[in-house]
């Protein structure tokens, strides 16, 4: 069977999201299950194709969304939901690759056009979400902001991607919290729905604590995963080096602010982005994995790597989180609780 997957970031134009983990382990999955599988994608505006031969990469301003005024960012997102965007481009992938099957993650960026060729042609359409991007542009909801999927400017967006995506066969989610959010906002009322976690995996017992207690963060250095949050519940924690090191891994806005904190702090080390290679590497060393998120979240691929290395969590409750509490040793807290993430770090360590 012929498979084609499609996702707003990946590869080399990529952010190491939770998305695209997923997009590449569904891949290998259906490719270790002899599927050809290939994949469309985005890349910056004039800028070359990446080094992957599975991947189409289509121009797109959704890398540099960052960079515009808010007024700028609206017509961009109107015109994703109401042109053709690369139409055409789409349209020559399909008639020569002729899927089987298609599987659409995160569109944004890549334009409106390929939902509607897919029902052109008659190829079976499934979707999985991985966040609210159909709720609301940004894709992220604060805790403490939940009416901003609520009010007449996202209701408005909601009907068009609710039009976007009527005709999937099948919408698949991680988790029972983000598909019960969109139904409640009226999303595929009248198509059939799946959970589908994103690993296969059975509780493990972590193995005995021994001092210094290594905690570890992977993901989007950006103040909505509450790296923030975690810096200052690490100092209020005020745990010597012997007793605890804190190991953070990413990328994003605030990598340059959070490496001024860190070379102030003696038992934090700081080592930027790394490929998956690298994350499994520092999970093997690691004790606790820590997410202090302040938006509402799915299934956070970080945890499900914490489960699948048998270590505990520390993770704020929001969102899909507490589902994951069957799978691994979770300790939930408030978000954006600096006081109740210090007090855990104290729990662990003593």
């Amino acid at each position: 069977m012929i498979i084609g997957m499609a996702n707003n970031l990946l590869g080399k134009y990529g952010r190491g999201s939770g998305a695209e983990v997923i997009v590449e382990k569904m891949a290998a999955d259906y490719r270790q299950q002899g599927h050809q599988v290939f994949i469309i994608t985005t890349k910056p505006k004039g800028a070359a194709d990446g080094d992957r031969d599975d991947c189409y990469y289509l121009p797109s301003n959704y890398h540099r969304l960052k960079d515009w005024s808010t007024p700028r960012k609206f017509l961009w997102h109107a015109g994703q939901l109401l042109l053709p965007g690369n139409c055409r481009k789409i349209k020559k992938i399909l008639q020569a690759r002729k899927p089987d099957l298609f599987i659409t993650h995160n569109l944004l960026g890549l334009g409106a056009s390929l939902p509607r060729l897919l029902k052109k042609y008659n190829i079976r359409h499934e979707h999985v979400l991985h966040d609210i991007q159909l709720l609301h542009p940004s894709g992220l909801m604060y805790w403490g902001q939940e009416h901003i999927i609520s009010s007449p400017a996202a209701k408005i967006y909601q009907a068009l991607t609710k039009h976007l995506l009527k005709n999937a066969s099948l919408i698949i989610s991680p988790s029972y919290w983000l598909l019960a959010l969109h139904t409640q906002h009226g999303f595929f009322l009248n198509q059939a729905k799946k959970i589908r976690r994103n690993f296969n995996l059975k509780k493990i017992t972590p193995a005995t604590l021994k001092k210094p207690i290594n905690f570890v963060f992977t993901g989007q250095i950006e103040k909505h995963k509450g790296i923030n949050i975690l810096l200052s519940a690490w100092k209020q924690a005020n745990l010597t080096p012997e007793t605890a090191k804190l190991m953070i891994a990413g990328d994003g806005s605030w990598a340059d602010w959070l490496k001024k904190e860190v070379a102030l702090i003696n038992n934090i080390e700081y080592v930027g982005r790394l490929d998956r290679a690298g994350i499994t590497a520092l999970l093997e060393k690691s004790d606790v994995v820590v997410l202090p998120s302040l938006v509402y979240e799915n299934s956070p691929t970080s945890l499900w790597e914490a489960a699948a290395a048998g270590k505990r969590a520390i993770a704020s409750d929001i969102g899909g989180i507490p589902e994951l509490s069957p799978y691994l040793n979770l300790l939930l807290i408030p978000p954006g609780d600096v006081y109740a993430l210090a007090e855990a770090f104290k729990t662990i360590t003593h």
